[in-house]
């Protein structure tokens, strides 16, 4: 998985790269661009403004010239009237006119540019003057105005000439720098075409390689998905298959079980369905004392065995443990079902070979067959009873649940009657006072469970108990005793009180802790809890002697009811963590007429007294009793005469009840 991720992660990271370079790349080139672009611009607008320049010196020239042109043809004409006014001709004032004409004119030339500024030289200047100074006063030609004159005559004449070279030679300049910017111009707007189209070219080949590496990518990656997602599946068929077979036999396990015995109940029109519920015997006995390994070994043989018994259309699934089930529709008749079984049971009653010993063991059947109403449940349930049934019963090993009768069905209804009422708390608990005899007060309450079934019926112990043993209902039963007791007692300011448990309770692995909880669940001090337990219940001390010390060992009493019933009671006193010892009622009958059952009273006293245990008798239903026995030493007492096991909401009134007395 982390390679998986690694990967994801370096690929991720090379897509990242490629997004960088590219938008890096795609930065950096138009930023060049743009720049070229820039300069573009503006070398096209010096190019512009090289031309405009041009232009309009172009036409500052030709309006130039065109003045020299007029300026030149004024002066020839002057020269040529003052040579007229040498000979008389012209009047002096028509030829200053015109040289007043000619000044201004020349006057204009420094304002056109510096071109036509220089066209006219100081000699023609201080010729002209001497020209025109000669026009004042009395004219009179002499040999500095001939001179003048011919320097006058001889300057204008290159004017335009003269013009016309210098100004072709700027308009050359003028035309080199328009073409220089015009070249750069042409320059730049190939290398921004250059730049353009290698842009193109090179995001083009990029995006092309980027598309490309991408495309690995996503190839790879889909590839990675498409590997992963069969992974997947494949897990996903392997957890489906491991949660619906045994891992041990490879049969199909209890859930696929009831779904494929739903599924045959609900063909229509309706099958006959038969299931055959097969228990292995003596299993127990083998796992225990060769292991769980051979065990194991003989269990997946076993499936074998069931599998190659039955008919291939037959369904055979592991419920559990040692517990296997054949589901058949071929089963017409009942000699059909018992051929079955005769099958099951030669095929599992040949020794099983482990380790090169041979090992024996059987099988108990039994078989429930559909009706118009039944499901899956109903019908591995009378299945399972039947074989119990079979087991029980030493004439045969297999049995139908259509034989067993009302009974069974009875019994039935009682224990799912019993599992409801104890989840919907329709139990209630009865109380019955443990006294000192000293002063008759209120010592401990016996909590004693009571069963309201219906309205009016209110069922004793005696009619469920047994029921919740076999179904494995008492560790439940039990848990909400001491609880309700629990609480109860700690309503009270100093009363203890007792609840018995059975040896189911003490086998229990929770026990200990559930009663821990209770206790601090509850604020009941440990010391106020006294747990009863029968000489019956403790028939092999071994068992139940460790949960016990741990009762103990959290604060409560231990006492040992019924004390007197069994066969080993004093060894028992020995052997468990005893404080209470409650007689049996059989040693209260007749106490008053009987010396030895007050002998036995008397030494039970005593002996209970040397151990440091306290006893109580129970049966007490007379005054006579009561006295005898407190003349024997006896401190507590309990019995109807007493009070009679009343509810809960009556055990302060017993206390006061008792002390009015």
């Amino acid at each position: 998985m982390s390679i998986g991720i690694n990967s994801q992660v370096e690929d991720s990271s090379e897509i990242e790269s490629i997004r960088i370079g590219l938008r890096t790349s795609h930065a950096l080139t138009a930023i060049i661009l743009v720049t070229l672009l820039a300069a573009l611009g503006v070398s096209a607008f010096r190019n512009a403004d090289a031309r405009d320049r041009e232009t309009q010196y172009l036409l500052s020239v030709e309006d130039t010239a065109s003045s020299i042109l007029t300026t030149q043809r004024n002066t020839q004409q002057f020269i040529q009237l003052y040579d007229d006014m040498t000979y008389g001709q012209v009047v002096p004032t028509t030829v200053k006119g015109l040289a007043t004409n000619i000044e201004f004119q020349l006057s204009k030339f420094d304002e056109k540019d510096e071109i036509a500024s220089n066209v006219v030289s100081a000699d023609f200047n201080n010729a002209f003057t001497i020209l025109t100074t000669s026009l004042e006063g009395n004219f009179s030609y002499n040999p500095l105005s001939q001179n003048a004159r011919a320097i006058v005559l001889r300057e204008s004449r290159n004017w335009l000439a003269d013009y016309q070279s210098s100004a072709v030679a700027k308009v050359r300049v003028l035309a080199e720098v328009r073409a220089t910017n015009e070249r750069n111009q042409a320059i730049l707007l190939f290398l921004c075409l250059a730049l353009s189209v290698w842009l193109l070219s090179w995001i083009s080949f990029s995006v092309a390689d980027a598309y490309r590496r991408s495309r690995l990518i996503i190839s790879s990656e889909r590839a990675k998905v498409e590997s992963a997602r069969a992974a997947l599946q494949h897990a996903t068929d392997q957890l489906s298959h491991q949660a619906k077979h045994d891992a041990l036999t490879g049969l199909p396990n209890r859930t696929t079980l009831k779904e494929k015995i739903s599924e045959l109940l609900a063909i229509e029109p309706r099958t006959n369905v038969v299931v055959f519920f097969c228990d292995l015997d003596r299993f127990k006995i083998v796992n225990d004392s060769l292991g769980h390994v051979t065990g194991d070994e003989i269990l997946a043989e076993a499936a074998s065995r069931i599998s190659k018994a039955v008919d291939p259309e037959d369904f055979v699934a592991r419920f559990g443990g040692d517990e296997f089930v054949v589901v058949s529709t071929q089963v017409e008749d009942r000699e059909a079902g018992l051929r079955t079984a005769e099958r099951l049971t030669r095929a599992l009653s040949k020794p099983f070979v482990t380790d090169e010993q041979e090992i024996q063991i059987g099988v108990s059947i039994g078989i429930s067959t559909s009706n118009s109403d039944s499901n899956a449940n109903q019908l591995l349930r009378n299945a399972d009873i039947a074989m119990y049934r079979a087991k029980a019963q030493s004439s045969s090993n297999v049995k139908h649940f259509e034989e067993l009768g009302d009974t069974f069905s009875r019994r039935l209804d009682t224990e799912n009657a019993l599992r409801k009422a104890i989840s919907n708390n329709e139990l209630l608990l009865h109380w019955q006072p443990i006294v000192n005899l000293k002063n008759s007060q209120v010592h401990t309450l016996e909590a004693l469970v009571r069963w309201r079934r219906g309205e009016d019926v209110l069922l004793m112990p005696k009619d469920f108990m047994a029921i919740a043993e076999d179904s494995g209902l008492i560790v439940d039963l039990g848990r909400w005793v001491i609880r309700e007791a629990c609480a109860a007692g700690a309503l009270t300011e100093d009363r203890s009180v007792s609840v018995n448990v059975s040896a189911s309770q003490l086998r229990d692995v929770r026990f200990v802790e559930d009663l821990r909880d209770i206790l601090a669940e509850t604020a009941l001090p440990p010391e106020r809890l006294i747990i009863e337990v029968t000489e019956h219940t403790v028939i092999d001390p071994a068992i139940v002697n460790q949960p016990l010390k741990r009762v103990r060992e959290l604060g409560c009493k231990i006492a040992l009811d019924d004390f007197g019933t069994g066969y080993s009671s004093l060894g028992l006193l020995n052997q468990l963590p005893v404080d209470i010892v409650k007689l049996d009622r059989t040693f209260t009958q007749d106490l008053a007429d009987s010396e030895p059952k007050q002998a036995i009273v008397k030494a039970l006293v005593q002996l209970t007294n040397a151990l440091n245990m306290m006893l109580v008798v129970e049966g007490v239903e007379s005054d006579a009793q009561r006295k005898t026995l407190r003349s024997l030493g006896v401190l507590h007492g309990q019995g109807y005469w007493f009070g009679k096991p009343e509810p809960g909401r009556l055990a302060k009134f017993i206390g006061s009840r008792l002390n009015a007395n």
